[in-house]
C-alpha cells in the first residue's frame, strides 16, 4: 500500500506543478508575466463592461414584468453597481494603483453585486424569498468565474468561486429563514412548480460551482507553469540572438533532436569577409574606450545591412566580420543578395567615414572579400562548448580575397564565377573584371571582379 501511495503521489506531482514553481522563474520572466496579467485585467474589465452594456440594452428593450411601485429594481441597480465597480478597477489598473488587495476586493465585490442582484429579484417581483433561487441569472456566475481565468492566476478564480458559493449559501439561508409552511420538498417536479426548495438541486448548483472553480484553478496552475516556460523560452531566444545570428538562435531553440558536434548540412552559399582597414594603427593612437566605440560604430553600421539583405553573421573576429548568405537557410538568390549587401555596405561606409572626418575622428576604411560555392553549415566543438559555423573553400577564399584588395588597390572584390552567378540571379550592376589574378594562398590564377571603386589608379580592367 505504501509503494502504491508513493506512485500515486509521484504521478500527482507530474500533473500538478508545485505551488512554488512560479516563484522560481527569473525576475525578468516574472515581470513579463506581470505585464501579461496587467493586459489580461484590462481585457477582463472591457469584457465585463461590454456584457453589462449588452444586458442594459436588452433590459431596456423589453417591457418590465413587475409593478411600477416595486420596492427595488434589481437589474438596473445591479448593472449600475457592477459597471461602477468595473470602471473603478479599470481606472486603478490604468493608473498603476491596482494592488493585489484592491484587486481581491473588486473580485469579491463584483460577485457580491451579482449575488445581491439575484437575491433582490424576490423584492422586485414582490414574491417569497425562494424565488431568488430560481433566477436564470445564476448562469452569469460561471461567466464571472471564467473571466477570472484570463489572468492566468488560480487565486482569482478560487476567490471568485468561493465568493459565489458563500453568496449562494446566503441566499439559500435567507430563503429558508423567510419561508412559510414546509419550505423543503424531496420531489423535484414539485420544487419546479412551487416555491419549495429542493436540496438536491441546490447541492447540484453548489457542486457545479465547486467543480468549475477547481477545474479552472487546476488548469491555470498547469497553464501558468507552461506559460512561464514559454516566456523563458522566448527570452532565451532573445538572449541567444545577442550571441548568435537570429536564424541560428531559432535553430538551436527549435531543434527537435539533441544538438551535438558533427551535425552539418551542405549548402550553396555566398561568404562575405569584412575587415576594418588600419584598425591596428588606430588602436595604437586611441584609448581603450575609443577603440571599443569605433568597433561598436562599425559593427552597428554593417550588421543591419547584412541582415537586411538576408545574410547571417557567422562570427566577429576582432575587427573582422564573417557573414554568409544561404548557409543558415537556403536562399536561391544568395549571390545576388551578397553583392547587393556589399554595394550597400560601401555606400554606408563612405557616409560614416565622412561623418567621422567632420568630427575630427579617425576614419578607417572597410575591405570586403566575397566568394561563392558549396559550404558545410554545421556544429563544431566539444560537447561542453559548441559553435555553429560555415566550413569550406569559399570561406577560406573570401578571407584571402579581402586581403588581396591591398594588391589590387580595391575596397571589395569577388570572383568572376560569383559575379556571373549573381548576375543570373538578378544582380544587374556592371563591374570591371580583373583577369588571371594571382591571389596569395590560391594555387591557380583566378578572374576577379572589383565591387568597389579603386582607391588609386589600377591596371585597366578587362571588359566583361
Amino acid at each position: 500500500m505504501g509503494a502504491l501511495a508513493r506512485r500515486w503521489l509521484a504521478q500527482l506531482r507530474r500533473v500538478v506543478p508545485p505551488a512554488r514553481a512560479g516563484k522560481q522563474v527569473p525576475m525578468r520572466v516574472q515581470r513579463d508575466l506581470e505585464q501579461e496579467q496587467y493586459r489580461s485585467e484590462l481585457l477582463v474589465t472591457v469584457v465585463q463592461l461590454a456584457i453589462a452594456a449588452l444586458l442594459a440594452v436588452l433590459y431596456a428593450s423589453v417591457p418590465p414584468g413587475f409593478s411600477p411601485d416595486a420596492p427595488v429594481r434589481a437589474a438596473p441597480l445591479g448593472l449600475t453597481l457592477f459597471a461602477v465597480l468595473a470602471l473603478l478597477r479599470l481606472y486603478l489598473a490604468l493608473t498603476g494603483q491596482l494592488t493585489r488587495w484592491l484587486l481581491a476586493a473588486t473580485v469579491v465585490g463584483e460577485m457580491a453585486v451579482l449575488m445581491a442582484t439575484i437575491w433582490a429579484y424576490h423584492w422586485q417581483y414582490e414574491q417569497p424569498a425562494q424565488l431568488s433561487l430560481k433566477s436564470t441569472e445564476f448562469a452569469y456566475v460561471f461567466i464571472l468565474i471564467a473571466l477570472r481565468a484570463l489572468r492566468f492566476e488560480p487565486v482569482w478564480v478560487m476567490l471568485s468561486g468561493l465568493t459565489a458559493m458563500v453568496g449562494w449559501l446566503a441566499i439559500l439561508n435567507d430563503a429558508l429563514l423567510h419561508a412559510t409552511g414546509n419550505p423543503v420538498t424531496r420531489d423535484y417536479v414539485t420544487s419546479l412548480r412551487s416555491f419549495q426548495i429542493h436540496y438536491g438541486g441546490e447541492f447540484d448548483r453548489l457542486l457545479a460551482l465547486f467543480m468549475v472553480t477547481a477545474v479552472l484553478a487546476l488548469a491555470l496552475l498547469r497553464a501558468r507553469a507552461l506559460l512561464a516556460k514559454a516566456v523563458s523560452g522566448e527570452q532565451a531566444v532573445a538572449d541567444l540572438s545577442l550571441f548568435f545570428d537570429d536564424a541560428v538562435a531559432r535553430r538551436i531553440t527549435g531543434s527537435e533532436a539533441e544538438i551535438m558536434a558533427g551535425q552539418g548540412e551542405l549548402r550553396n552559399a555566398a561568404i562575405l569577409f569584412l575587415d576594418l582597414r588600419g584598425f591596428t594603427e588606430a588602436t595604437a593612437a586611441l584609448g581603450p574606450n575609443d577603440v571599443i566605440a569605433l568597433l561598436g560604430e562599425y559593427q552597428n553600421l554593417l550588421v543591419p545591412i547584412i541582415k537586411a539583405h538576408g545574410g547571417s553573421i557567422d562570427k566577429f573576429m576582432g575587427d573582422g566580420i564573417l557573414a554568409s548568405f544561404g548557409a543558415v537557410a537556403r536562399n536561391d538568390n544568395h549571390a545576388a543578395s551578397a553583392l547587393a549587401a556589399v554595394d550597400a555596405i560601401m555606400t554606408a561606409v563612405d557616409g560614416w567615414r565622412a561623418e567621422r572626418r567632420r568630427s575630427g575622428k579617425t576614419a578607417p576604411d572597410v575591405g570586403a572579400g566575397l566568394a561563392t560555392g558549396e559550404v558545410v553549415f554545421g556544429i563544431v566543438g566539444e560537447r561542453t562548448r559548441l559553435e555553429y559555423t560555415v566550413i569550406g573553400d569559399a570561406v577560406n577564399l573570401a578571407a584571402k580575397l579581402e586581403k588581396h584588395n591591398k594588391v589590387e588597390r580595391t575596397r571589395a572584390v569577388t570572383t568572376r564565377i560569383a559575379y556571373e552567378l549573381a548576375s543570373s540571379q538578378g544582380y544587374a550592376t556592371s563591374r570591371p573584371v580583373m583577369a588571371a589574378c594571382k591571389v596569395a594562398g590560391v594555387r591557380d590564377p583566378i578572374d576577379l571582379v572589383a565591387l568597389a571603386a579603386f582607391v588609386e589608379t589600377a591596371p585597366a580592367p578587362l571588359p566583361l
